[in-house]
């Protein structure tokens, strides 16, 4: 079964690559030991990688993000026969025998998994990365600091490296530090909602953010889109329009994405419905409870099944 499924991705591995030659101008010469490749004129050096293994790989991150672990690690196991030298793969086999729960899996199933992928590259971030994930899921911090701030070491710039770094921080008492380290990160990289939570954490500020924008949790819980009420009156397409022009006025705004949806989906529009699903950007604020009950019909009647969250 999995070998037909890694044929299909083999060839959709194969377009993928061609794609990535035509539209960034990336070259391969290969020789003997590795390949050389061209993107936007610099020129790297590595391994070459042949496209089951590729195939594979993709199959086992596809597999893992929908939670279906044991088909994850299969394909990983796969990747791994095609690929033997590959520390990501190392990684991924890692991670999912860390998470899994497998009797025969779990942190201590892992260890070898990540030692091996350290013995193949010492270098590679991401085998310190979910080793250090790992440690933590096992309670175990002081031994999972370190690994994170390996990962760090080697890639600086990566945002799940230097949360986790924090979160370990005060895991060990150590909040001072993680707040330092937060303020360091977000003064070299561009500011994202996970790191701005991070930090009013480590602060100490999140209740007080809160209380700030809910009004003492009473605006939580109130409508940020006036396009509610016209829904509840029965004028669909004024409601529409509402939630379009004030979406149009603060892209980040949930609410007024969520009335957007409810009431394009109620006129059977569908390019109108397709339109609203691209224009959200990040959320300025929790959607409201209001918002959130619309949002539960909504995918309900979607998705034909009972929606909570």
């Amino acid at each position: 079964m999995i070998r037909r499924e890694l044929s299909e991705r083999s060839k959709a591995c194969r377009l993928v690559l061609l794609a990535l030659a035509l539209t960034s101008t990336v070259g391969c010469a290969e020789g003997s030991n590795g390949v050389t490749r061209m993107a936007d004129g610099v020129r790297y050096e590595g391994r070459f990688v042949n496209p089951e293994a590729y195939a594979a790989y993709l199959l086992g991150v596809e597999r893992e993000a929908h939670g279906a672990l044991n088909e994850a690690l299969a394909a990983y196991l796969e990747a791994h026969a095609e690929d033997p030298d590959s520390p990501e793969i190392w990684a991924r086999i890692g991670a999912v025998r860390c998470f899994s729960s497998e009797p025969q899996h779990g942190p201590a199933a892992a260890r070898t998994a990540f030692e091996r992928g350290l013995t193949t590259d010492a270098s590679y971030y991401g085998i310190y990365l979910e080793r250090a994930r790992c440690r933590e899921r096992a309670g175990d911090f002081p031994g999972a600091l370190p690994d994170a701030t390996a990962a760090v070491a080697r890639s600086p710039d990566d945002e799940s490296a230097n949360l986790l770094v924090a979160r370990l921080l005060r895991a060990v008492g150590h909040a001072a530090e993680a707040r330092a380290w937060l303020e360091a990160f977000r003064s070299y990289h561009v500011t994202t909602v996970a790191t701005e939570r991070a930090l009013d954490a480590a602060r100490g500020t999140a209740p007080a953010r809160e209380a700030a924008t809910s009004g003492s949790g009473q605006a939580a819980s109130s409508a940020r889109s006036e396009a509610f009420a016209e829904l509840r009156s029965g004028r669909t397409e004024r409601a529409r329009q509402q939630a379009q022009t004030e979406l149009e006025a603060d892209p980040s705004n949930a609410d007024a994405w969520i009335a957007t949806l409810v009431a394009c989906d109620a006129l059977r529009d569908d390019q109108c419905f397709e339109d609203a699903m691209n224009r959200l950007r990040t959320p300025s604020l929790t959607p409201s409870s209001t918002a959130l009950g619309y949002l539960r019909e909504l995918l309900a009647r979607r998705a034909g099944v009972p929606v909570s969250f």
